[in-house]
């Protein structure tokens, strides 16, 4: 088969290698699409650590090309689509409902590859049925939007309330997606001009620029506040503009949190309820559920697609803001 293998940093390169072997609880997957995340362009680049040698691609869907004799409720031939985030269901974490922060979580589901390759071997349990209703390029957006949702639920939003979301990229386009039902007012900050008008008529909701939001008459109107930008700047705003006992959940990286201006005085008197959130705990049946319901808004997303053998060349343009998501086919 073919698979891309980063070898060493901003260096990847498509190799041959043979199938890989299954054992009795995993299944051999035949690769249809999968989609480039953020995740993926760090491990590439360098600024994520990983182990070289090392195939990424976890949003990906594709068909069962072989089963181990104990592995229940999926045949050859199936369609499905992957949940790459499986705890060991042993660990305190896992017990608790967390299987996201199991300690465990990066060894235990042992795969023998990324998506960026024609076939794939994983634990069975990491694969849901891909209802006939999504169609493989929507697929990708599965997984993405399992961890969206995970953030709108971790916010606890109310009917009626204002909810404003930082970033916006795919991941909070997608949490904008995960609260449509909500019947909550959404506002999404975004400094990029052609993002912020896309995701505005996109979703039908208000779009500011940071300075915007900031100079409006919400700040101290703001119920909840969801930061996926990862800039320290944003996160100072998002604290601003919350009303007393408001609520912030954080899920982008900000790698640079010294940038961060807040008064944890602040935070305390007016009695703020910060919450970090990590992947996608029991959310991805739900988000299959949402990408059909949703599916005429994933489908106006700006994407592009390119071949396997052409891999660099999808990771440089997965690297531009003026594109939603990029996809590989083997």
């Amino acid at each position: 088969m073919k698979i891309a293998v980063c070898t060493k940093v901003n260096h990847i390169e498509i190799q041959e290698q043979t199938l890989p072997e299954i054992d009795c609880h995993q299944v051999l997957l035949k690769v249809s699409i999968c989609g480039i995340c953020g995740s993926d362009l760090a491990a590439w680049q360098g600024s994520e650590h990983k182990k070289y040698p090392y195939t990424p691609g976890h949003e990906f869907c594709g068909t069962i090309e072989k089963v181990g004799k104990d592995v229940v409720g999926f045949h050859i031939g199936q369609r499905v689509v992957i949940d790459p985030n499986l705890g060991c269901g042993e660990c305190r974490f896992c017990r608790m409902g967390k299987p996201n922060i199991c300690d465990f979580l990066k060894t235990r589901p042992v795969k023998s590859n990324g998506g960026f390759a024609e076939y794939v071997a994983l634990d069975y349990r990491m694969v849901y049925h891909l209802p006939d209703k999504i169609e493989d390029d929507l697929a990708p957006f599965i997984e993405p939007l399992s961890c969206a949702l995970y953030a709108a639920r971790s916010a606890k939003v109310k009917s009626r309330e204002k909810v404003v979301i930082f970033g916006g990229g795919l991941m909070g386009m997608l949490t904008g997606v995960a609260l449509k039902s909500s019947k909550a007012g959404i506002i999404l900050v975004e400094p990029a001009k052609n993002r912020r008008e896309s995701a505005g008529r996109l979703l039908n909701i208000k779009a500011f620029s940071l300075s915007e939001i900031k100079e409006s008459n919400l700040v101290g109107k703001i119920d909840v506040a969801i930061e996926y930008s990862g800039s320290a700047h944003a996160l100072s705003q998002a604290i601003r503009i919350l009303r007393k006992a408001g609520r912030i959940v954080l899920a982008g990286l900000i790698m640079d949190p010294k940038a961060a201006d807040i008064s944890l005085i602040d935070v305390t008197t007016r009695e703020l309820e910060i919450r970090g959130v990590w992947l996608n705990p029991n959310t991805f049946e739900e988000a299959i559920r949402l990408t059909i319901e949703y599916k005429n808004i994933l489908q106006q997303l700006k994407t592009e697609v390119f071949r396997l053998d052409n891999i660099v060349a999808a990771l440089e343009r997965a690297l531009q803001q003026d594109v939603n998501k990029v996809f590989v086919k083997p």
